[in-house]
C-alpha cells in the first residue's frame, strides 16, 4: 500500500512524494542522505481535533551536517530555533500509529493551526492599541466638521474669523487710502476764499486812483544864516500839459 509524505528540500520548498512500501529503518534515502548516522525524529505535533481530523505529524531530519547544507524552512515551534542540515521528512501516522497519508494542503492547515497562538496574540495587541487610540482622540476637542483640533487643524470659527479679521484689515486700508486721497485733492485745491479775496484786491488795484503827491520845498533860516534845504516835506508831481 502505497503512502504519502512530504519532502521538506533544503531550500525550503515541500514537495509530496508517493512511498509504494513504508520502511522507517530506510526513510534517511528518501531524504537524500547516504547513512542513518543523525537521522531520526527531531519533534511530533499531537493533534487531536483539527476540522473533523487527528494528526501526529513527525518531523525526521539531522541537526549535524556540513556548513551551506542548512535547511531554509521555517518549522513551527518547539523546532522554530532548531536548524536542520540537509532535507528533511514529515510523515502523518494514525490512532493505530500507522502512517497515513499526508498532503501539502493537509500541511498548510497544520501549519497555520500551530503559529495560530501566535497570530491572535499579535491581533489581540493590535486590537487593544486601536482601542487605546480611539480612547485618545474621542477625549480630544475637534471642529465643527468632525477633525481633531491640533497644531495642523485649525477650527472653523478660527477661520472665519481670520477672514473677518483679514477683511477688516483690507477695509482700514482702503479707508486710509480714501483719506489720504481726499487731503491730497484739498491740499492740490486753492480755496475759494482766497481766490475772491485775490479777485477783490485785483479789482480795487485797477479800479482806484492815486492822488498825485505835492512836492513842497520848505527853507528854514537858522543863526547862523545858514540855508539848508529841507526835505521833510512830501514830493508833488506836476502835470505835464
Amino acid at each position: 500500500m502505497s503512502l504519502t509524505v512530504l519532502i521538506v528540500d533544503k531550500n525550503g520548498t515541500i514537495n509530496e512524494q508517493t512511498i509504494k512500501k513504508f520502511d522507517e529503518a530506510e526513510l534517511y534515502k528518501k531524504a537524500g542522505l547516504k547513512t542513518t548516522a543523525g537521522f531520526k525524529v527531531q519533534t511530533e505535533w499531537m493533534i487531536p481535533d483539527l476540522d473533523g481530523k487527528t494528526y501526529h505529524i513527525c518531523l525526521y531530519g539531522k541537526t549535524d551536517g556540513r556548513a551551506n547544507n542548512e535547511n531554509k524552512y521555517e518549522f513551527p515551534p518547539p523546532v522554530d530555533n532548531t536548524l536542520f542540515f540537509g532535507n528533511c521528512i514529515l510523515i502523518n501516522k494514525g490512532m493505530d500509529d500507522k502512517p497515513v497519508n499526508l498532503s501539502t494542503a493537509d500541511w498548510n492547515i497544520i501549519y497555520d493551526y500551530l503559529y495560530g497562538g501566535f497570530e491572535d496574540i499579535g491581533e489581540e495587541e493590535d486590537e487593544e492599541d486601536d482601542e487605546e487610540e480611539d480612547e485618545e482622540y474621542d477625549n480630544l476637542p475637534r471642529t465643527k466638521s468632525g477633525y481633531v483640533k491640533d497644531d495642523f487643524v485649525v477650527d472653523d470659527d478660527e477661520d472665519d474669523d481670520e477672514d473677518d479679521d483679514e477683511d477688516d484689515d483690507d477695509d482700514d486700508e482702503e479707508e486710509e487710502e480714501e483719506e489720504e486721497e481726499i487731503v491730497s485733492k484739498k491740499k492740490r485745491k486753492p480755496s475759494s476764499r482766497v481766490i475772491k479775496s485775490k479777485a477783490k484786491s485785483t479789482n480795487k488795484s485797477v479800479h482806484s486812483k492815486k492822488k498825485p503827491a505835492k512836492l513842497v520845498n520848505n527853507f528854514v533860516s537858522v543863526d547862523p544864516p545858514t540855508t539848508f534845504l529841507e526835505c521833510t516835506g512830501e514830493l508833488s508831481e506836476e502835470e505835464y500839459i
